[in-house]
Protein backbone atom coordinates (compact mmCIF):
# COMPACT_ATOMS: atom_id res chain seq x y z
CA UNK A 1 0.00 0.00 0.00
CA UNK A 2 1.34 3.42 -0.93
CA UNK A 3 2.80 5.42 1.89
CA UNK A 4 2.81 9.19 2.25
CA UNK A 5 3.68 10.90 -0.99
CA UNK A 6 6.08 13.73 -0.34
CA UNK A 7 7.58 16.53 -2.37
CA UNK A 8 10.00 19.31 -1.51
CA UNK A 9 8.31 22.20 0.29
CA UNK A 10 7.92 25.20 -1.95
CA UNK A 11 9.59 28.44 -0.90
CA UNK A 12 7.80 31.75 -0.82
CA UNK A 13 9.46 32.89 -4.05
CA UNK A 14 8.25 29.85 -6.01
CA UNK A 15 4.73 30.16 -4.63
CA UNK A 16 4.59 33.76 -5.75
CA UNK A 17 5.28 32.68 -9.33
CA UNK A 18 2.36 30.22 -9.49
CA UNK A 19 -1.01 31.04 -11.01
CA UNK A 20 -2.59 30.32 -7.62
CA UNK A 21 -1.01 31.47 -4.38
CA UNK A 22 -1.38 28.75 -1.76
CA UNK A 23 -0.89 28.91 1.98
CA UNK A 24 2.46 28.37 3.59
CA UNK A 25 3.45 24.74 4.31
CA UNK A 26 0.62 23.40 2.14
CA UNK A 27 -0.35 19.77 2.89
CA UNK A 28 -3.28 17.83 1.47
CA UNK A 29 -4.68 14.64 3.01
CA UNK A 30 -7.64 12.84 1.42
CA UNK A 31 -9.79 9.83 2.27
CA UNK A 32 -11.75 8.07 -0.49
CA UNK A 33 -14.95 6.41 0.74
CA UNK A 34 -16.61 3.65 -1.31
CA UNK A 35 -19.57 1.31 -0.82
CA UNK A 36 -22.36 2.69 1.36
CA UNK A 37 -20.74 6.15 1.31
CA UNK A 38 -19.40 7.50 -2.00
CA UNK A 39 -17.35 10.55 -1.13
CA UNK A 40 -13.85 12.02 -1.35
CA UNK A 41 -13.06 14.03 1.80
CA UNK A 42 -10.01 16.30 1.69
CA UNK A 43 -8.26 18.06 4.56
CA UNK A 44 -6.09 21.05 3.61
CA UNK A 45 -3.32 22.05 6.02
CA UNK A 46 -1.40 25.31 5.97
CA UNK A 47 -0.92 28.77 7.39
CA UNK A 48 -2.65 31.89 6.11
CA UNK A 49 -0.95 35.16 5.28
CA UNK A 50 -1.81 38.49 6.82
CA UNK A 51 -4.92 38.83 4.64
CA UNK A 52 -6.62 35.88 6.37
CA UNK A 53 -7.46 34.03 3.18
CA UNK A 54 -5.79 32.40 0.20
CA UNK A 55 -6.62 29.99 -2.59
CA UNK A 56 -5.53 26.77 -4.27
CA UNK A 57 -6.89 24.52 -6.99
CA UNK A 58 -8.16 21.08 -6.01
CA UNK A 59 -8.98 18.80 -8.90
CA UNK A 60 -8.85 21.80 -11.23
CA UNK A 61 -11.36 23.75 -9.14
CA UNK A 62 -10.28 27.01 -7.51
CA UNK A 63 -11.21 26.99 -3.82
CA UNK A 64 -11.05 29.62 -1.10
CA UNK A 65 -9.07 28.80 2.04
CA UNK A 66 -9.71 30.59 5.31
CA UNK A 67 -9.50 29.97 9.03
CA UNK A 68 -11.07 26.67 10.07
CA UNK A 69 -14.72 26.50 11.12
CA UNK A 70 -16.40 24.51 13.87
CA UNK A 71 -17.24 21.09 12.48
CA UNK A 72 -16.84 17.43 13.58
CA UNK A 73 -14.37 16.87 10.71
CA UNK A 74 -12.21 19.90 11.51
CA UNK A 75 -8.78 18.88 12.85
CA UNK A 76 -5.93 20.98 14.22
CA UNK A 77 -3.80 22.67 11.58
CA UNK A 78 -6.39 22.53 8.79
CA UNK A 79 -8.06 25.36 6.92
CA UNK A 80 -11.68 25.70 5.84
CA UNK A 81 -12.40 25.13 2.15
CA UNK A 82 -15.13 27.32 0.65
CA UNK A 83 -16.48 27.83 4.15
CA UNK A 84 -16.56 24.09 4.99
CA UNK A 85 -14.21 22.08 7.18
CA UNK A 86 -13.21 19.84 4.25
CA UNK A 87 -13.45 19.64 0.47
CA UNK A 88 -15.98 16.95 -0.50
CA UNK A 89 -16.84 15.50 -3.92
CA UNK A 90 -18.33 12.13 -5.01
CA UNK A 91 -16.20 9.05 -5.69
CA UNK A 92 -16.67 6.40 -8.37
CA UNK A 93 -18.98 3.46 -7.63
CA UNK A 94 -17.13 0.18 -7.06
CA UNK A 95 -18.28 -3.44 -6.87
CA UNK A 96 -19.10 -4.87 -3.41
CA UNK A 97 -15.95 -5.89 -1.58
CA UNK A 98 -17.00 -6.96 1.92
CA UNK A 99 -19.53 -9.35 3.47
CA UNK A 100 -19.67 -9.34 7.27
CA UNK A 101 -22.08 -10.41 10.01
CA UNK A 102 -21.81 -10.23 13.79
CA UNK A 103 -23.38 -12.74 16.17
CA UNK A 104 -24.82 -12.17 19.62
CA UNK A 105 -21.55 -13.35 21.22
CA UNK A 106 -19.68 -10.50 19.53
CA UNK A 107 -17.89 -12.72 16.98
CA UNK A 108 -17.71 -11.98 13.24
CA UNK A 109 -17.99 -13.94 10.00
CA UNK A 110 -16.05 -12.15 7.24
CA UNK A 111 -15.43 -12.40 3.51
CA UNK A 112 -13.22 -9.63 2.09
CA UNK A 113 -12.18 -9.49 -1.57
CA UNK A 114 -8.85 -7.72 -0.99
CA UNK A 115 -5.74 -9.15 0.61
CA UNK A 116 -4.29 -7.38 3.61
CA UNK A 117 -5.91 -4.24 4.92
CA UNK A 118 -7.75 -3.80 8.21
CA UNK A 119 -11.45 -4.03 9.05
CA UNK A 120 -13.22 -1.96 11.69
CA UNK A 121 -16.73 -2.43 13.09
CA UNK A 122 -19.02 -0.10 15.02
CA UNK A 123 -22.31 -0.79 16.74
CA UNK A 124 -23.07 2.92 16.44
CA UNK A 125 -21.45 3.78 19.79
CA UNK A 126 -17.92 2.32 19.91
CA UNK A 127 -15.33 1.01 17.45
CA UNK A 128 -13.70 -2.42 17.25
CA UNK A 129 -10.70 -3.37 15.12
CA UNK A 130 -11.15 -6.95 13.89
CA UNK A 131 -8.27 -9.34 14.41
CA UNK A 132 -8.57 -10.92 10.94
CA UNK A 133 -9.96 -9.96 7.54
CA UNK A 134 -11.52 -13.35 6.76
CA UNK A 135 -12.95 -16.42 8.41
CA UNK A 136 -15.60 -17.38 10.95
CA UNK A 137 -15.73 -16.51 14.63
CA UNK A 138 -13.30 -13.60 14.26
CA UNK A 139 -12.65 -11.58 17.42
CA UNK A 140 -11.97 -7.85 17.75
CA UNK A 141 -10.10 -5.32 19.87
CA UNK A 142 -11.65 -2.01 21.06
CA UNK A 143 -10.07 1.05 19.41
CA UNK A 144 -10.52 4.80 19.39
CA UNK A 145 -12.14 5.60 16.06
CA UNK A 146 -10.34 4.47 12.91
CA UNK A 147 -6.81 4.77 14.27
CA UNK A 148 -4.29 2.89 12.14
CA UNK A 149 -6.46 3.01 9.02
CA UNK A 150 -4.39 3.66 5.90
CA UNK A 151 -2.45 6.92 5.95
CA UNK A 152 -4.86 8.82 8.20
CA UNK A 153 -3.32 10.80 11.02
CA UNK A 154 -4.59 10.01 14.51
CA UNK A 155 -6.62 13.23 14.54
CA UNK A 156 -8.18 12.46 11.12
CA UNK A 157 -8.92 8.86 12.12
CA UNK A 158 -10.63 10.02 15.32
CA UNK A 159 -12.67 12.71 13.53
CA UNK A 160 -13.76 10.38 10.72
CA UNK A 161 -14.63 7.62 13.18
CA UNK A 162 -16.78 10.04 15.19
CA UNK A 163 -18.52 11.28 12.03
CA UNK A 164 -19.47 7.70 11.09
CA UNK A 165 -20.95 6.90 14.51
CA UNK A 166 -24.69 7.02 15.25
CA UNK A 167 -25.52 5.39 11.91
CA UNK A 168 -26.26 1.99 13.33
CA UNK A 169 -24.02 -0.99 12.71
CA UNK A 170 -21.44 -0.67 9.96
CA UNK A 171 -17.99 -1.93 8.97
CA UNK A 172 -15.09 -0.05 7.39
CA UNK A 173 -12.38 -1.90 5.44
CA UNK A 174 -9.06 -0.38 4.36
CA UNK A 175 -8.46 -0.72 0.61
CA UNK A 176 -5.26 -0.48 -1.41
CA UNK A 177 -5.42 3.16 -2.49
CA UNK A 178 -3.25 2.41 -5.52
CA UNK A 179 -5.98 0.20 -7.05
CA UNK A 180 -9.14 2.29 -6.53
CA UNK A 181 -10.70 3.94 -9.62
CA UNK A 182 -10.20 7.56 -8.51
CA UNK A 183 -6.82 9.06 -9.32
CA UNK A 184 -4.86 11.26 -6.97
CA UNK A 185 -6.32 14.73 -6.63
CA UNK A 186 -4.53 17.38 -8.68
CA UNK A 187 -3.33 20.18 -6.37
CA UNK A 188 -2.03 23.58 -7.52
CA UNK A 189 0.42 24.75 -6.27
CA UNK A 190 1.97 21.37 -5.53
CA UNK A 191 1.47 20.28 -1.94
CA UNK A 192 4.48 19.72 0.24
CA UNK A 193 2.80 16.56 1.55
CA UNK A 194 0.03 14.49 -0.02
CA UNK A 195 -1.63 11.52 1.71
CA UNK A 196 -4.27 9.13 0.35
CA UNK A 197 -6.41 6.61 2.20
CA UNK A 198 -9.14 4.45 0.62
CA UNK A 199 -11.92 2.87 2.69
CA UNK A 200 -14.92 0.65 1.90
CA UNK A 201 -18.00 1.32 4.06
CA UNK A 202 -20.49 -1.52 4.63
CA UNK A 203 -23.70 -0.22 6.29
CA UNK A 204 -26.38 -2.28 8.00
CA UNK A 205 -24.18 -5.07 9.37
CA UNK A 206 -26.51 -7.76 10.63
CA UNK A 207 -26.41 -9.09 14.18
CA UNK A 208 -27.53 -12.72 14.12
CA UNK A 209 -28.30 -15.22 16.85
CA UNK A 210 -25.20 -17.19 17.75
CA UNK A 211 -27.00 -20.52 17.75
CA UNK A 212 -30.17 -21.96 16.26
CA UNK A 213 -30.93 -23.78 19.51
CA UNK A 214 -33.21 -22.76 22.33
CA UNK A 215 -32.74 -19.44 24.03
CA UNK A 216 -30.66 -19.40 27.17
CA UNK A 217 -33.05 -19.38 30.15
CA UNK A 218 -33.89 -15.82 31.05
CA UNK A 219 -32.85 -14.53 34.50
CA UNK A 220 -35.63 -13.48 36.82
CA UNK A 221 -36.68 -9.82 36.89
CA UNK A 222 -34.50 -7.55 38.99
CA UNK A 223 -35.98 -5.65 41.95
CA UNK A 224 -38.08 -2.55 41.38
CA UNK A 225 -39.89 -3.82 38.30
CA UNK A 226 -36.81 -3.69 36.07
CA UNK A 227 -36.27 -6.60 33.69
CA UNK A 228 -33.19 -8.17 32.20
CA UNK A 229 -33.43 -7.88 28.42
CA UNK A 230 -31.47 -9.56 25.67
CA UNK A 231 -30.89 -8.07 22.22
CA UNK A 232 -31.47 -10.92 19.77
CA UNK A 233 -30.66 -9.10 16.54
CA UNK A 234 -30.55 -5.63 15.02
CA UNK A 235 -29.92 -3.95 11.69
CA UNK A 236 -30.84 -1.14 9.33
CA UNK A 237 -32.49 -2.85 6.37
CA UNK A 238 -35.94 -4.10 7.42
CA UNK A 239 -38.93 -4.27 5.08
CA UNK A 240 -40.93 -2.03 7.44
CA UNK A 241 -41.73 1.28 5.74
CA UNK A 242 -43.32 2.92 8.79
CA UNK A 243 -42.45 2.91 12.49
CA UNK A 244 -43.94 -0.01 14.38
CA UNK A 245 -43.74 -2.14 17.51
CA UNK A 246 -44.52 -5.82 17.05
CA UNK A 247 -44.88 -8.34 19.88
CA UNK A 248 -44.40 -12.11 19.62
CA UNK A 249 -45.33 -14.73 22.21
CA UNK A 250 -45.29 -17.79 19.91
CA UNK A 251 -42.69 -19.40 17.65
CA UNK A 252 -44.69 -18.34 14.59
CA UNK A 253 -44.69 -14.79 15.90
CA UNK A 254 -40.88 -14.77 16.30
CA UNK A 255 -40.49 -16.06 12.74
CA UNK A 256 -42.80 -13.29 11.49
CA UNK A 257 -40.66 -10.67 13.28
CA UNK A 258 -37.49 -11.99 11.64
CA UNK A 259 -39.19 -11.95 8.24
CA UNK A 260 -39.96 -8.25 8.65
CA UNK A 261 -36.47 -7.49 9.95
CA UNK A 262 -34.66 -9.31 7.13
CA UNK A 263 -37.27 -8.76 4.43
CA UNK A 264 -35.00 -6.61 2.24
CA UNK A 265 -32.02 -8.93 2.51
CA UNK A 266 -31.07 -12.21 0.91
CA UNK A 267 -32.16 -14.95 3.27
CA UNK A 268 -33.35 -14.95 6.87
CA UNK A 269 -30.96 -16.35 9.50
CA UNK A 270 -31.97 -19.26 11.70
CA UNK A 271 -34.74 -18.13 14.02
CA UNK A 272 -34.11 -19.08 17.67
CA UNK A 273 -36.72 -21.10 19.51
CA UNK A 274 -39.01 -19.26 21.91
CA UNK A 275 -38.90 -20.58 25.46
CA UNK A 276 -42.07 -20.67 27.55
CA UNK A 277 -42.91 -17.58 29.57
CA UNK A 278 -40.96 -15.14 27.36
CA UNK A 279 -41.92 -12.21 25.16
CA UNK A 280 -40.07 -11.02 22.05
CA UNK A 281 -40.52 -7.44 20.82
CA UNK A 282 -39.42 -5.89 17.53
CA UNK A 283 -39.05 -2.11 17.32
CA UNK A 284 -38.97 -0.80 13.74
CA UNK A 285 -38.04 2.80 13.00
CA UNK A 286 -39.44 2.77 9.46
CA UNK A 287 -37.93 3.84 6.16
CA UNK A 288 -35.34 6.63 6.07
CA UNK A 289 -33.73 8.22 3.01
CA UNK A 290 -30.12 7.88 4.25
CA UNK A 291 -28.04 6.16 6.89
CA UNK A 292 -27.42 7.77 10.25
CA UNK A 293 -30.65 6.62 11.91
CA UNK A 294 -30.80 3.93 14.60
CA UNK A 295 -32.98 2.53 17.36
CA UNK A 296 -31.85 0.52 20.38
CA UNK A 297 -33.59 -0.64 23.54
CA UNK A 298 -31.85 0.67 26.66
CA UNK A 299 -34.13 -0.62 29.42
CA UNK A 300 -37.19 -2.68 30.31
CA UNK A 301 -39.59 -2.66 33.25
CA UNK A 302 -42.94 -4.22 34.13
CA UNK A 303 -45.82 -3.24 36.38
CA UNK A 304 -49.40 -4.52 36.62
CA UNK A 305 -49.05 -6.61 33.47
CA UNK A 306 -47.65 -3.75 31.38
CA UNK A 307 -44.20 -4.07 29.82
CA UNK A 308 -42.41 -0.77 29.15
CA UNK A 309 -39.36 -0.61 26.90
CA UNK A 310 -37.16 2.50 26.71
CA UNK A 311 -35.51 3.17 23.37
CA UNK A 312 -32.73 5.53 22.27
CA UNK A 313 -33.31 7.02 18.83
CA UNK A 314 -30.50 8.54 16.77
CA UNK A 315 -30.58 10.71 13.64
CA UNK A 316 -27.71 12.25 11.62
CA UNK A 317 -26.65 15.74 12.62
CA UNK A 318 -25.74 18.61 10.27
CA UNK A 319 -22.68 17.80 8.16
CA UNK A 320 -22.64 14.15 9.25
CA UNK A 321 -21.25 11.61 6.79
CA UNK A 322 -24.20 9.36 5.93
CA UNK A 323 -24.59 6.27 3.79
CA UNK A 324 -26.54 7.27 0.69
CA UNK A 325 -29.09 4.48 0.64
CA UNK A 326 -32.62 3.90 1.90
CA UNK A 327 -32.49 2.35 5.37
CA UNK A 328 -35.03 0.92 7.80
CA UNK A 329 -33.46 0.51 11.27
CA UNK A 330 -34.74 -2.09 13.70
CA UNK A 331 -33.96 -4.13 16.81
CA UNK A 332 -35.46 -7.29 18.31
CA UNK A 333 -35.25 -8.03 22.05
CA UNK A 334 -36.60 -10.64 24.44
CA UNK A 335 -37.70 -10.26 28.06
CA UNK A 336 -39.01 -12.71 30.65
CA UNK A 337 -42.73 -12.90 31.29
CA UNK A 338 -46.03 -12.40 29.47
CA UNK A 339 -47.89 -9.09 29.35
CA UNK A 340 -51.34 -7.75 28.53
CA UNK A 341 -49.81 -4.58 27.05
CA UNK A 342 -46.44 -3.44 25.68
CA UNK A 343 -45.46 0.23 25.67
CA UNK A 344 -42.38 1.78 24.08
CA UNK A 345 -41.09 5.22 25.14
CA UNK A 346 -38.03 7.29 24.31
CA UNK A 347 -35.42 8.33 26.88
CA UNK A 348 -37.52 11.43 27.71
CA UNK A 349 -40.50 9.19 28.49
CA UNK A 350 -42.47 10.23 25.39
CA UNK A 351 -44.38 7.50 23.51
CA UNK A 352 -42.68 6.00 20.48
CA UNK A 353 -44.75 7.15 17.52
CA UNK A 354 -46.05 4.35 15.36
CA UNK A 355 -47.38 4.38 11.84
CA UNK A 356 -49.48 1.72 10.20
CA UNK A 357 -48.35 -1.84 10.76
CA UNK A 358 -47.76 -1.94 14.53
CA UNK A 359 -49.29 -4.51 16.83
CA UNK A 360 -48.93 -8.16 17.69
CA UNK A 361 -47.67 -11.13 15.73
CA UNK A 362 -48.46 -13.70 18.34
Amino acid sequence: MNKTLTAALLGAGLLAGCSVNGPGTLKVHEVLLYGGTQERIVWVYGTLGSGGQTGVKLGGQAVDLRAQVQDPLAVAGTLSVNGKATYRVPTTVVSPKLVLTRDTRGLFDISFSEAGGIIYYTDGRTWTRLNSTSGRGVTGTPVNGLRGAGNLTEAEATALGSALLNQGTLAVAVLNEATVPDAALAVEPTAGEYRRTALYVLPGVRTVTASAGNFTPTPAPTPGGRLNLTVLASGTNASATTSAVQVATTQAGVSALYNVAYGRQTGVPNVPNLAGGETVVGVFLGQRSTGGYSVRVTGASAQNGVLTLTVALSAPGPGTITTQAITSPWTIVRVPGSYREVRVVDIQGQPFEQGAGGGSVR
